[in-house]
């Protein structure tokens, strides 16, 4: 983070997103480093951190001495404000440098709705946003991620795109850097060098700047053929705040073949690579005991086909679930989902529970080849709720080719028959309708196919709500100008460019956030530059030469054209994991072979963890929140020492039930930015646990700012103090701190506010406040100081009383650092 920001921090929402120095973040001397590397994502700090290839780049990258790969995310609108406010260029998190003086700057585009996001962190970090307009002394920026296998629409701000797995040619693409540097040259010489890479597009070089380029030389995806020879993060970056995947992810396999006609990700990733079941249980030991997560999720493109999750999970689960570690499988099929895979599942919590039947009729689950049926949908529904889950999400699409009103209906009629068969079992349940629309993705058999319209999509949802009328069910969907705007541009081509910066420029930013979407922008855009949108949604015949067309994914176009009329006859392609060839061309074509692995090799001499027999103690601890972490939100913090007490191998007491939780009593919530010398903290541990033992566990530094500086044994039944008095103090300029207004307030018995949002009597301050002075420093400032005990009204912020002692503003507050001392209290 750039240090001038810090003291403006409390001025932003969540400041977190904008701290860095996480656990495991690097950090490394710049005397050192030849190259400087961003990794840049578009969106929100709690949206890419939860990006699995951010990581994998992240620590490929760094594992070089000669590299340092530092990350940048598209600030809020606040941040974006601040920072052109106070004229600072976009920082990256480890070193606060401005995003212009990287050597290179790569963006990960995993969703086309982050588009307009590039360019407003181009433009807040000092780089012209088209290429064409780059110096020679500006950073090389690239691209990768699966939007850029349709590169067209952003091709105008790229200088290179890379397509497909990414372990291998960032390396490559650094090894030319550093020779370019070495040897010399101009800006074009390294394009030209990125150019000859396999699976890099440069657009300047490759399409010679026509908008429409069907004879664009080929470009064939990189892959990885083994990833247990890659490089894989045991642990990345662990972030104070909450982030959309707050877990611990292990990537267990790449690919899927099951073939389903609508999924771009099962078509460019192809084919299935499975990661050893000896490196996955190592990478989760390894990471588990590292981050102190209590979640981890075995990621992949369909979990429950891994071949050996039926050996692997009981291993796991054996391992961590004296520690309440639960596992996820995010992507689980109706039907691989085993009776053995739920009983481990449910060995220490019941996480989340999605089926995705896309359809809700036969014949259109076969035209888009998802094979499962109506009995194993209603089976698999049964199964969760009599094991204990009380809410079921289910996920479908509308506007599949060849839908008809009579596929709406039965949509409708199996969300209603799963309700039945529900309520059969009795019991408090809820079943969550998630709808999005159809979009003919780029690759995929459905390239073909029509999207619908704005109007007609809506007129679709609105139907099956209105049909699912129970309060049992509720029926959500993603904004239907989302939808269409996320089609026209993973279908767009060069021309598309124009249409995204006037967009930018009309200030069109995180369109992916409903709040901040505006398609009224975007319809000005498409004016301007006398684009009309549907063009790209329309169906097109079989020799329609796509944009995309010249990246080559090995699987065929004439086999996806055959997989499209497959679909439209009804007919099923079977997954050829297992079976027989498909002919899709892809193993000939990239010279690899599906990875499987078919037997799992327990880990010999793994430690075994035995405690003595349960009983409790708890222990009060005194613990500081400064520096870096008063920036952190209460429940960031709670969280933030929890995951340091269960690295710290501290055998913690939970709570009972289907979601045990650590047995942890904390103190009023701070206001973020406000330092503690000392807060309160109780947690239950097992009984043979001393001071002294936990002292010797835990680090005095839990984390930059928190600092332990007590620890003493309470009894079982004791709480925290509710009565105490603090002390707080704030240094000032001499043109905020009026002696006057001191004196008044000292001088006057009753001395009324109003605490914000309280609908409420005024309090008296004076009754209040116990000391309040305000003395001179020998560097020319104040310190105000001011004793109050808590009561029944709860704390009195500090900013309460600088504004209404001081008379200073919300905007001057935000600037102070305000210090809170040690309480004093029966500790």
């Amino acid at each position: 983070m750039n240090p001038s920001l810090e003291k403006y921090l409390s001025r932003v929402r969540r400041p977190s997103r904008y701290l860095g120095k996480e656990l495991f973040s690097v950090i490394k001397d710049s005397r050192t480093v030849s190259l400087r590397f961003a990794l840049a994502f578009p969106d929100l700090y709690e949206v890419g951190m939860s990006y699995l290839g951010m990581k994998i780049l992240y620590h490929t990258l760094n594992q070089r001495p000669e590299i340092w790969a530092e990350r940048v995310f598209a600030p809020a609108p606040d941040m974006a404000q601040l920072l052109k406010e106070l004229s600072i260029l976009l920082p990256s998190l480890e070193s606060g440098r401005a995003l212009k003086e990287f050597d290179l700057v790569g963006f990960s585009l995993p969703y086309e709705l982050g588009y307009t996001n590039v360019l407003n962190m181009l433009s807040l970090g000092g780089i012209p946003v088209w290429s064409r307009e780059r110096k020679e002394g500006d950073p090389v920026v690239i691209a990768g991620g699966p939007c850029t296998f349709n590169p067209e629409p952003m091709s105008g701000f790229f200088d290179a795109l890379v397509i497909g797995d990414g372990e291998e040619v960032i390396q490559e693409i650094c090894a030319a850097w550093l020779t370019w540097k070495k040897v010399g040259g101009d800006r074009q010489i390294l394009l030209r060098s990125l150019s000859g890479l396999s699976g890099v597009y440069v657009p300047a070089i490759h399409s010679k700047n026509r908008e429409v380029s069907p004879e664009i030389p080929a470009i064939r995806k990189r892959i990885i053929p083994d990833l247990n020879q890659a490089g894989y993060p045991a642990v990345s970056p662990l972030p104070y705040q909450q982030i959309i995947h707050d877990r611990l992810s292990v990537e267990i396999a790449r690919g899927c073949t099951r073939g389903c006609r609508f999924c771009q990700a099962g078509v460019i990733y192809r084919p299935v690579r499975e990661r050893s079941p000896e490196q996955v249980y190592q990478l989760l030991e390894e990471g588990l005991s590292r981050t102190g997560y209590p979640e981890a999720t075995l990621l992949s493109l369909s979990s429950g086909d891994y071949t050996c999750l039926n050996q692997l999970l009981p291993a796991l689960m054996e391992r961590w679930e004296r520690e309440k570690v639960a596992v996820s499988l995010p992507s689980l099929r109706v039907d691989t989902l085993s009776s053995e895979v739920i009983e481990q599942i449910l060995r220490v919590r019941k996480t989340g529970f999605t089926i995705a039947p896309e359809a809700g009729t036969q014949r259109l689950r076969d035209v888009i080849n998802k094979n499962v049926t109506e009995e194993e949908i209603l089976q698999t529904a049964q199964t969760v709720f009599s094991l204990g889950w009380r809410v079921l999400k289910l996920y479908f699409m509308i506007g599949l080719p060849s839908e008809t009103q009579e596929d709406l209906e039965g949509l409708v009629l199996l969300v209603k028959k799963i309700e039945k068969a529900v309520r059969k079992k009795g019991g408090r349940f809820e079943i969550h309708v998630a709808l999005s629309t159809f979009i003919p993705k780029p690759h995929t058999p459905f390239q073909w196919a029509a999207q619908l319209s704005m109007e007609e999509s809506l007129s679709r949802l609105t139907f099956i709500r209105s049909a699912l009328n129970s309060r049992h069910i509720q029926v959500k969907w993603n904004d239907t100008r989302q939808s269409f705007l996320e089609g026209i541009l993973s279908r767009g081509d060069q021309r598309m460019s124009r249409v995204i910066y006037r967009a930018f420029q009309k200030g069109s930013i995180l369109d992916a956030w409903g709040e901040h979407f505006s398609w009224e922008l975007w319809q000005q855009a498409f004016e301007e530059e006398s684009m009309n949108p549907q063009r790209y949604l329309k169906s097109q015949d079989r020799d329609y030469v796509f944009p995309w067309d010249f990246i080559q994914t090995g699987v065929e176009k004439d086999y996806l054209w055959n997989e499209f009329q497959k679909g439209l006859s009804g007919e099923s392609t079977p997954d050829c994991r297992q079976g027989d060839c498909n002919q899709c061309g892809i193993c000939p074509t990239l010279k690899i072979k599906p990875l499987i692995f078919k037997e799992f090799t327990f880990p010999s001499g793994r430690p075994l963890i035995v405690y003595p027999k349960e009983s409790i103690k708890k222990f009060r601890l005194l613990i500081t929140k400064t520096g870096p972490s008063r920036f952190l939100g209460h429940l960031e913090w709670k969280e933030a020492i929890i995951r340091s007490l269960r690295r710290a191998g501290l055998p913690l007491a939970f709570s009972q039930g289907f979601h045990p939780l650590p047995r942890l009593s904390f103190g009023p919530a701070l206001p973020v930015g406000l330092s503690s010398m000392g807060e309160f903290i109780d947690v239950q541990v097992q009984d043979w646990l001393s001071e002294e033992k936990i002292w010797d566990r835990l680090p005095a530094d839990l984390f930059p700012g928190t600092k332990i500086i007590g620890i003493s044994e309470v009894p079982l039944n004791s709480h925290l103090p509710q009565k105490q008095i603090y002390q707080y103090q704030v240094e000032l300029d001499k043109a905020l701190g009026d002696p006057e207004r001191v004196k008044e307030f000292l001088s006057s018995t009753e001395w009324p506010v109003e605490k914000p949002g309280k609908k409420t009597e005024p309090l008296n301050l004076k009754s209040i406040i116990r000391e309040l002075s305000l003395l001179p420093e020998n560097n020319g400032t104040l310190t105000a100081r001011w004793t109050l005990e808590s009561g029944p009204e709860g704390d009195i912020r500090p900013e309460l009383v600088l504004r209404s002692i001081f008379n200073l503003t919300d905007s001057v507050i935000q600037s102070l650092s305000v210090v809170k001392s040690l309480s004093v209290s029966n500790y």
